[in-house]
């Protein structure tokens, strides 16, 4: 993948909408529309929990589009779930800017740090079907680099993750 692809995938990631779930209550919101509302990582491991649940009730396609979907129940206010195939490093779903990176190649994609952080996720499934990872990320409510957890599993030929920003955790 070139510099400049990786670049805007990273800058697009960084700017993840942060939308409401419909039902929800409405979080709030900074002078650009993104949520100043940090997930304990426990709400992470619930909505991890729910995605893989629904990934293996339901097919892949499905499930994809579910997560895909900004509006529906795998986005909670800062929290949104992820899914990128194992053997292939490409992006299947992506809750907080689909459009942007659902089917692009992510395997070289680094944190502020330089870390490459989808590697890194894939290297924990390899020992583990569970683990997570931890980086620096651009938190575009803050506009600062904070440290952030990311949660993954196995699921068949998948891992699927949710993040959460640590900074007052």
């Amino acid at each position: 993948m070139s510099t400049w692809k990786t670049l805007a995938i990273a800058a697009t990631l960084g700017l993840s909408a942060l939308s409401a779930t419909a039902g929800q209550m409405q979080p709030q919101k900074d002078a650009q529309g993104f949520s100043v509302y940090r997930s304990a990582p426990g709400k992470a491991d619930q909505l991890l929990d729910r995605a893989i649940e629904y990934m293996q009730d339901n097919s892949t396609e499905r499930a994809f589009a579910a997560f895909n979907n900004q509006a529906g129940s795998f986005h909670d206010n800062d929290l949104y779930v992820f899914v990128v195939g194992i053997n292939d490093g490409v992006m299947h779903a992506y809750g907080g800017a689909p459009e942007a990176i659902v089917g692009e190649n992510v395997l070289e994609l680094k944190d502020a740090a330089g870390k490459p952080i989808v590697q890194a996720m894939l290297e924990t499934l390899k020992r583990e079907e569970q683990g997570q990872v931890d980086y620096v990320w651009l938190n575009r409510v803050t506009n600062k680099v904070e440290p952030k957890t990311t949660v993954v599993r196995r699921v068949g030929d998948y891992m699927v993750g949710v993040g959460y920003y640590t900074l007052g955790h």
